[in-house]
C-alpha cells in the first residue's frame, strides 16, 4: 500500500471495519433506557422519602417482609453476583463490537469484503464438481478458523478425500481466504 495515499487507506481501512463489524446502538440504547429508568425511580423514591415522613413508616411496613427474607447472607450475596453478571453482560454487549459473518481483504487499488455463506458455496460447488456428486450432497460452514465441508457420497461410490480437500483448500485459497479445512463424510450414500 505504498502507492495509495494515507487518506484511501484511512477510507479502505473505515468501510473494511464498517462491513465486518456488527453495530451494537441498540444494545447500547436498551442499556441506556434502563439506566435511566433505574436512576428516575431512584431519585423519585430518594426525594418521596425525603419530603413525606409518612411514605418511610409505609415503604418501611412495605419492605420488612422482603428484609426478613434477606437475612439469609448467602442468597443476598447469590442475588448481588447474579445482578453484577447481568450488568457486566449489558454493558459489554453495548459496547464491544459485534463481527458479522464476512471476511476482509485490501490491495493497494481496493478493499474487498466477502460474505462466508459466498464462500461456502464456491467451495460446495467446487467439491461438487471435483467428486463428481449432486451440490445437494455437500454442504459447508466457512467458520473464523476452521472450514468444515460434508459431503454425502452416492451409494456405493467412494469420495477422494485428498481430492476433496485439495479442492477446498485451492478454492479458498484462490479467492485468497486460505483456512484450515475439515471434511466429514457420511457413512452411509444416498441413491441416485
Amino acid at each position: 500500500m505504498n502507492g495509495v495515499p494515507k487518506k484511501e487507506q484511512a477510507v479502505y481501512r473505515r468501510v473494511v471495519r464498517r462491513e465486518t463489524h456488527a453495530p451494537r446502538t441498540g444494545a447500547a440504547v436498551v442499556l441506556a433506557a434502563v439506566l435511566v429508568l433505574v436512576l428516575l425511580v431512584a431519585l423519585g423514591l430518594s426525594v418521596w422519602w425525603l419530603v413525606d415522613p409518612a411514605a418511610r413508616g409505609g415503604l418501611a411496613d412495605r419492605m420488612t417482609p422482603l428484609t426478613s427474607r434477606a437475612d439469609d447472607s448467602a442468597s443476598l450475596v447469590a442475588v448481588g453476583v447474579l445482578a453484577l453478571v447481568v450488568g457486566i453482560a449489558l454493558v459489554l454487549a453495548a459496547v464491544l463490537p459485534g463481527r458479522l459473518r464476512r471476511r476482509a481483504r485490501r490491495t493497494d487499488r481496493l478493499a474487498l469484503v466477502v460474505d462466508d455463506g459466498v464462500l461456502a458455496d464456491a467451495v460446495v460447488a467446487a467439491v461438487a464438481v471435483r467428486c463428481g456428486i449432486d451440490p445437494r450432497q455437500v454442504s459447508a460452514t466457512v467458520g473464523r478458523r476452521r472450514t468444515t465441508v460434508r459431503v454425502t457420497p452416492t451409494s456405493g461410490v467412494p469420495v477422494d478425500h485428498e481430492a476433496a480437500t485439495g479442492t477446498v483448500a485451492a478454492v479458498l485459497g484462490r479467492v485468497g481466504f486460505p483456512t484450515p479445512q475439515r471434511l466429514l463424510v457420511a457413512d452411509r450414500g444416498v441413491v441416485s
